[in-house]
């Protein structure tokens, strides 16, 4: 047998019950504590108007807030994006030239976008569009252009055109941007072609590879 903590006395009179005038044990299962409206009773009346007025007060503000829930906080779409954020240009095939090539500019939402200007990309070329610049493409209403691409030096020429972009100058009502578009999928192939044919029409054309889709990252440039 084990046991921790002194040995008590062996009180005979104790082997069968408590004293009559033994004090009752506080740690029974039972309280003899005053029922809640005995205490309530018992408090002084300020204190008692106190947690009335406590009371009025929280069952208002939940009531407000009943009548009032919390806004909604998950993130709406900023009603004036700017434009190179809402604007993208598809690649939609060759024009009638073998160096003009056909884009679809779409605007996703917000206020219209007017593109003031298109670059080929390369110092080495310039580009003039079809219909004339300005032009502005409200959204939901995307519009044709044609870039016509010409060659300043033929000998300034890289060895391929991989990854070309269109350098193009875009505004809206929130701000304007220098937005580089750049392409994958068919247009590259397209546009090495073409210069190919422009600028060496008796020699054969290499098909450079290009993976990736018409339309790719971007580049912003303010």
């Amino acid at each position: 047998m084990t046991g921790i903590g002194p040995v008590e006395p062996y009180h005979p009179d104790e082997a069968d019950g408590l004293h009559q005038d033994a004090p009752t044990p506080t740690d029974l299962l039972k309280s003899d504590t005053p029922h809640l409206g005995t205490r309530w009773a018992a408090l002084p009346r300020s204190r008692r108007r106190l947690v009335q007025t406590l009371a009025v007060i929280a069952t208002a503000i939940g009531a407000l807030f009943a009548l009032h829930p919390a806004p909604d906080t998950r993130a709406a779409p900023n009603p004036y994006p700017w434009p190179a954020s809402v604007t993208t240009l598809r690649y939609e095939g060759r024009g009638t030239t073998p160096t003009s090539f056909r884009f679809e500019v779409d605007v996703a939402r917000g206020t219209p976008v007017t593109v003031h200007q298109v670059g080929a990309g390369l110092p080495e070329l310039s580009a003039r569009t079809t219909p004339r610049l300005p032009l502005t493409v409200k959204a939901g209403n995307p519009r044709l252009i044609t870039v016509r691409i010409s060659v300043y030096d033929c000998a300034l020429l890289p060895p391929a055109i991989v990854l070309p972009y269109l350098d193009l100058l875009i505004s809206n009502e929130t701000a304007q941007q220098q937005q580089s578009f750049l392409f994958g999928g068919t247009y590259p192939h397209d546009l090495w072609t073409g210069l190919r044919a422009l600028c060496f029409p008796n020699r054969p054309s290499p098909t450079p590879t290009s993976p990736g889709q018409d339309t790719g990252g971007r580049l912003t440039r303010q």
